[in-house]
């Protein structure tokens, strides 16, 4: 027993020694060709104050010239610059981004307080302070915001609030009317299940008919584990839970192990914090109308947030320009997926770049 229980402490510590040399919470520069730190790039780890607590930015980028952008990740709690980095999207090739870790996630997990007050009026608010920081520190009236699945959300809100600090608004597997949403997935797994004769039980536990938005935390696990198997998850291609994603967030050398252990911990309890139950609002009877240019990107294997919601909710925006574009190879990471056509289409149609 002695010699089992020896073994195991070894095991890890070395697990622990690999970690921590993984996580110097260090950035490497842009390169010219020369080996020489790339002219006018920015490669750097922020850390400042928004909303009275430390938060944390990774800004990257080829040329401060180019214009800002600010991406607001999933979840909420899941960071997205690390799987982003592994699919080589091209976004720092066009603009200086930068990758926010939101309020009680990765980075800004430490002193975020209670999940109480994670709030979708407080994560407003600290958008607004990020965008005004950027603003600053790169000397532009406007910059371009993009959100994600619960990044969505988030952006309609500040977009449509707060159009003069805007050049567009950058909608990723749209969030519209996430309660609807996961009852057409709720549906859309049950049959999809039993067509295959495996079991629904543990599904079954669940009752989604009526109009509650107090889904417990267990669902929403169960739900994207089922959705990731049927290929309308996060990604329609099958990924590994750990080797996909997990693992190249902890080898990456930007996150401290104290950032890796908030990644972690923010995932979870974002859960129950009260964005989750705000995240069920029906936007097409809130926020309809736009004063600046909306773009929408989706991938019709999407089940996680409803393809045809989206579409839907789009048809109804009023605002100076719009477009929606179906991604007919992917789930709900479509700039993750088919990141050539993402890119080519921010250049051609966002940045114009392209005639």
């Amino acid at each position: 027993m002695l010699i089992i229980l020896a073994s195991v402490l070894a095991i890890l510590i070395v697990l622990f020694c690999v970690l921590f040399a993984w996580s110097p919470g260090k950035i490497a520069p842009y390169r010219d060709e020369s080996g020489g730190v790339l002219a006018g790039s920015v490669a750097e780890i922020v850390r400042t104050e928004i909303g009275g607590t430390s938060q944390g930015l990774i800004i990257k980028g080829k040329s401060d010239q180019n214009p800002v952008l600010l991406f607001l990740h999933g979840g909420p709690g899941n960071p997205e610059y690390v799987l982003a980095k592994n699919y080589d999207i091209g976004l720092e090739d066009y603009f200086t981004v930068c990758w926010w870790d939101q309020r009680g996630s990765g980075m800004s997990y430490s002193g975020s307080g209670s999940p109480e007050t994670w709030t979708l009026e407080r994560m407003t608010r600290d958008t607004v302070e990020v965008t005004n920081y950027l603003r600053e520190r790169f000397g532009t009236d406007k910059i371009y915001l993009m959100g994600h699945s619960w990044g969505s959300f988030l952006g309609v809100n500040v977009a449509s609030q707060y159009p003069e600090l805007y050049e567009a608004y950058i909608g990723i597997g749209q969030v519209t009317n996430q309660l609807e949403s996961e009852k057409l997935a709720y549906d859309y797994m049950i049959k999809t299940l039993s067509g295959k004769g495996e079991s629904t039980k543990e599904l079954e536990k669940y009752d989604l008919s009526g109009e509650t938005s107090d889904l417990p935390t267990a669902y929403f696990m169960l739900r994207s584990q089922t959705l990731s198997k049927l290929g309308n998850g996060v990604f329609h291609a099958p990924q590994s839970q750990f080797s996909d994603i997990l693992l190249p967030f902890l080898q990456a050398r930007e996150y401290t192990l104290s950032d890796k252990y908030g990644y972690l911990m923010g995932s979870l309890k974002s859960l129950v914090a009260p964005v989750n139950s705000e995240l069920m609002t029906d936007l097409s009877l809130a926020i309809s109308k736009f004063d600046i240019p909306v773009y929408i990107f989706h991938g019709v294997y999407d089940m996680q947030v409803n393809y045809e919601l989206s579409k839907r909710y789009f048809e109804l925006l009023d605002a100076p320009e719009k477009q929606f574009y179906t991604f007919e190879n992917s789930a709900h990471s479509p700039f993750m997926e088919e990141p050539g056509r993402f890119i080519e289409i921010v250049k051609k149609d966002i940045l114009r770049l392209e005639k």
